[in-house]
């Protein structure tokens, strides 16, 4: 294999050559780019030596096909589910960290039976809510308690606003929960499925609301099984402002187990914040189940007490301008008697 030849005196190494010690290096070498030939030039500062050096370098990367790597632009991700462990016994904590998922409350349980039949197969007494605002991830503590239902245990997530829902193994040690109910004739899974059969708003008058204060409300909702399993303690949210989308919160009430062909009356008093003026929107959404139950009502509050308040105010005012007393007229200076027509201040002359 021959060499090239080393650079001598008098013979400037050729580009791509490395160079002597302290040699300057030969027009057309990689690194003599960026290098000023006008003697007598001043010397460039710090900030422009640095940014000479760094155009050499890139300069440098490119002649000996040295790839640059571009930065990568973060994508989003779909909704994902993470626990700190994967085998957890039965009272113990476990850690939930939800990443994608979207803004909203979400509700995080833990099931049996691969949670197949909803909330039917999961823990709901030990349920937690976590809020996920933003893109960043919500993190919440889950106390692990044994699901009515026997393993494979899942933790399973349902966004209570937007619907979205999902799960992850996890092992359950110390749990002495019965096996899963088999399926049915037709091959299906017990499950239950609730259904809203009536609902209405009533307003519970008070003399805050007539005058645009708060303004108490009662909702009254009808829940029907018709399902072929009992809904455990279902989770319910509620949400309460103004459009179709409200996102103001309301404490949800607690539902009982609900057993296939049951029907429960619910009733929820709720207020409207101050000032209570026009059409509100009180959305709800019963979660914990295979499909979630979503219903929502159309609130109104007119204050009628301001405008009469503004009409009593106008009347009371006219009334007391009417009622004020007049001026007394200024007496008119007496004068002689006029002994023609018996008036006085006739010309005394």
């Amino acid at each position: 294999m021959t060499r090239p030849p080393s650079p001598t005196a008098g013979h400037p190494p050729a580009a791509g050559y490395p160079l002597a010690a302290g040699q300057p290096p030969a027009a057309g070498h990689p690194l003599a780019i960026g290098r000023s030939s006008t003697a007598g030039r001043a010397r460039p500062g710090r900030r422009g030596t640095r940014f000479a050096t760094g155009a050499a370098a890139l300069a440098v990367a490119a002649a000996l096909g040295t790839p640059v790597a571009a930065a990568a632009e973060p994508t989003a991700g779909p909704p994902t589910i993470g626990i700190d462990r994967a085998e957890v016994a039965v009272g113990a904590q476990l850690t939930v960290t939800l990443t994608g998922w979207p803004a909203g409350l979400v509700n995080i349980e833990l099931c049996g039976n691969a949670g197949r039949r909803g909330s039917a197969d999961c823990a709901v007494t030990s349920a937690v809510q976590v809020a996920v605002t933003g893109n960043r991830p919500a993190r919440t503590r889950l106390r692990v308690a044994a699901p009515p239902a026997a393993c494979p245990c899942v933790v399973r997530a349902t966004s209570l606003d937007q619907g979205t829902s999902g799960t992850v193994p996890l092992s359950v040690t110390g749990g002495t929960a019965p096996a899963a109910a088999p399926t049915t004739e037709t091959g299906t899974v017990p499950a239950a499925k609730l259904v809203v059969t009536e609902l209405r708003v009533s307003a519970q008058p008070s003399w805050s609301s007539v005058f645009g204060g708060s303004a108490r409300q009662l909702l009254v909702a009808t829940v029907r099984n018709d399902g072929t399993a009992p809904a455990v303690e279902p989770a319910v949210s509620v949400t309460l402002g103004r459009g179709d989308e409200p996102t103001g919160f309301v404490p949800p009430p607690l539902l009982d187990t609900i057993a296939p062909g049951e029907q429960r009356v619910v009733r929820l008093p709720f207020t409207i914040p101050a000032p209570a003026v026009g059409r509100y929107t009180v959305r709800g959404e019963i979660g914990g189940l295979s499909q979630p139950v979503v219903f929502s009502a159309t609130v109104r509050n007119h204050p009628w007490g301001l405008p009469g308040l503004g009409v009593a105010l106008a009347v009371a005012w006219y009334v007391r301008s009417r009622r004020r007393p007049l001026r007394p007229a200024e007496p008119v200076p007496a004068g002689p008697v006029d002994p023609a027509d018996g008036r006085a201040g006739g010309d005394p002359g």
